[in-house]
């Protein structure tokens, strides 16, 4: 249901961001991804294969070079072998070269479909969770409460269904096989390393060390910079939402420059914001590849010279051979690679769990209580309303209603006007509880609306606001919004009824479609069009905020005429501005910071000259003389 109006701005309203809580957004994070455990339990399995064929793969590349034979080279100064000078310690055995190599190259394969298929199901995956998400995050949003949307910029709230949520789409189809490979590589990988060799794993160690205190040092540094990213991001859509949506506006003034000062500043602040999360987070790869080079360099220099030595040998006694140290080349790396591809995810991962945090933010806000408390039968509605002693404010200590009291019997039409401020919308807010009243009760039929259900309480009143809210769809389905089981014949009926006669001269009639914005009819067509929801939807009561203010003079009597019929036999509410429109309404409520001040219809208020004939005075001053 469209705002009302009344409540405090979004953009000045806007609460502050909270502490950082890795852990509790990791938590519930995990409760999405434990949702589809099977295609992930599918997906781990896949990736310890291929894992293991790459682990595999190194055991085979030694025993490939080992299968070569080794040799004692006695007089060669450049120690290439020389069958005549050299002898053999080992001899080649091409049968195990051959079967050692073919072993070694399925493995490589293997690795390659494995890799592929657990990539392709890994986006279907993150698809699977996101899109779960991303439902639970506008579910929740459509159930929010009014205030919520009121004290909260729309951009901001668009950041996070779109950019925030596309950011752990992201996240989760580029980690989630990378991370469990990592895992795996690494347990993997130490494990080979210690067994043949616990001295020269030792010396591989080294990149660890160093790579785990970066990891450390610049995950300080990095969560707070895509926070403030992502919230930049948020602003910097609010800048641009209100510009557009401004357009006109913007235009009119000649406002373009200005408004292309404050987007380039909020842009700027972005870029800067940016620049630095990506600087720092884009350093980690480089730097763990240059860790992981030197890390190679180590194990070539050491390597060597334990094997001169005669020192590093197996945890079973065997001496070390250049066979193991060759393995240890291809192991150390792979020992590494994992190291250095979940640094470079790393950005992209804290980056996701911002954007997690802000999602949660959202669906840990209560959304609106729909249960009820005592039936309530639509068909017995009378349509008695009553305030008493109504205290409301938006900001704590700001009162918009003090102490109001206001009785309408059924069918009464009620026309409530005063001075801007003075609380008007603020009564239809309470009304529909889109806000809840400080102090006092309000009941309908003598029913507190506390112990009525929402659904039930709306259903039994429509709505036409001062600025008509169409949606981009067919004038058919924003007509009947509010029936949706409503026939042709019913539709044509409404269309008629709210003297929507220029549907009629359109090539696709009702079937037309309209534009976002409805931008391709006039505002007064726009108005029409709601008037004609509200009467389609029959209500039990009926609610015109200054309804017929974007139509010309000539159709707002028409409107007027086909309201004297809507409103029969049910209860009106109209806040007017325009006088004129109320001065047949069955009693006129004047209302000045909160409270009545007069009550009456339009002649006894004239005559009792206070409040009303003064607004009536000053309004129609100079038409009769």
């Amino acid at each position: 249901m469209a705002r009302m109006g009344g409540g405090p701005a979004g953009r000045y309203g806007k609460k502050q961001e909270k502490a950082n809580d890795t852990k509790g957004t990791l938590k519930k994070l995990l409760k999405y991804i434990s949702s589809f455990k099977w295609l992930l339990v599918v997906i781990i399995v896949i990736v310890i294969v291929y894992t293991l064929a790459t682990l595999a793969a190194n055991v085979f590349l030694k025993n490939v070079v080992a299968s070569l034979g080794t040799y004692d080279p006695v007089s060669n100064t450049f120690g290439i072998y020389d069958p005549v000078t050299d002898t053999y310690l080992n001899q080649p055995n091409w049968n195990a070269f051959v079967t050692n190599l073919v072993i070694l190259i399925v493995c490589y394969v293997g690795y390659i479909v494995f890799n592929f298929l657990a990539s392709y199901l890994s986006t279907i995956f993150s698809n699977k969770v996101v899109k779960k998400l991303r439902s639970d995050l506008f579910d929740k949003i459509v159930y929010l409460p009014i205030k919520y949307t009121d004290t909260n910029s729309h951009g901001d709230i668009m950041s996070r269904i779109t950019n925030d949520v596309d950011n752990i789409s992201n996240a989760l189809s580029s980690s989630v096989v990378s991370l469990i490979s990592s895992l795996i590589t690494i347990i993997g990988c130490l494990g080979i390393m210690i067994w043949y060799s616990p001295l020269l794993t030792a010396v591989s160690m080294i990149s660890l060390v160093l790579s785990m205190a970066l990891a450390l040092f610049m995950a300080k540094y990095m969560r707070p910079l895509f926070s403030k990213q992502q919230k930049v991001l948020g602003e910097l859509n609010t800048e641009t939402e209100e510009t557009v949506t401004s357009f006109l506006t913007v235009k009119a003034y000649n406002h373009q420059p200005e408004a292309i000062k404050a987007f380039n500043e909020k842009s700027d602040e972005l870029k800067k914001a940016g620049l630095k999360a990506n600087i720092i987070g884009g350093s980690m790869g480089p730097v763990m590849n240059f860790i992981g080079n030197l890390t190679y360099f180590l194990v070539c220099i050491f390597g060597s010279m334990f094997i001169l030595n005669g020192i590093g040998g197996t945890l079973l006694g065997q001496p070390l051979e250049i066979a193991i140290v060759v393995m240890f080349l291809t192991t150390s790396k792979q020992f590494n690679r994992p190291i250095s591809e979940v640094a470079q995810l790393y950005s992209g991962i804290v980056s996701a769990l911002a954007g997690a945090e802000r999602i949660f933010k959202i669906l840990d806000e209560k959304k609106e209580d729909f249960s009820k408390k005592e039936d309530f039968n639509l068909d017995e509605f009378r349509g008695n309303i009553s305030f008493k002693g109504v205290d409301f404010s938006y900001v704590e200590g700001q009162q918009v209603l003090n102490d109001f009291n206001l009785d309408i019997e059924p069918g009464e039409k009620i026309a409530l006007v005063g001075a801007t401020g003075s609380g008007k919308t603020t009564i239809v807010n309470l009304l529909l509880k889109f806000y809840d009243i400080d102090r006092g009760t309000i009941t309908i039929d003598g029913k507190n609306i506390d112990d009525i259900s929402k659904k039930d309480l709306r259903s039994a009143i429509s709505i036409v606001l001062q600025d008509p809210m169409l949606f981009a769809d067919t004038i058919a389905n924003n007509v009947k919004y509010g029936k949706e089981d409503a026939t042709d014949e019913e539709i044509d009926y409404a269309l008629d009824f709210a003297n929507c006669k220029f549907v009629r001269k359109m090539a696709d009639g009702k079937n037309t479609e309209l534009f976002e914005g409805a931008s391709n009819i006039s505002q007064g067509q726009r108005q029409l069009l709601t008037i004609a929801r509200a009467v389609l939807a029959d209500p039990k009561i009926l609610i015109l905020d200054e309804a017929t203010s974007s139509v010309d003079t000539r159709t707002e009597k028409k409107i007027q005429d086909a309201m004297v019929k809507l409103m029969e036999n049910r209860t009106s509410i109209i806040i007017a501005h325009r006088l004129s429109t109320i001065q047949d309404a069955d009693k006129i409520v004047v209302m000045d910071h909160g409270h009545v001040v007069e009550i009456g219809n339009h002649k006894s208020l004239l005559e009792k000259n206070g409040v009303y004939a003064s607004l009536y005075n000053t309004q129609f001053k100079g038409l009769n003389t």
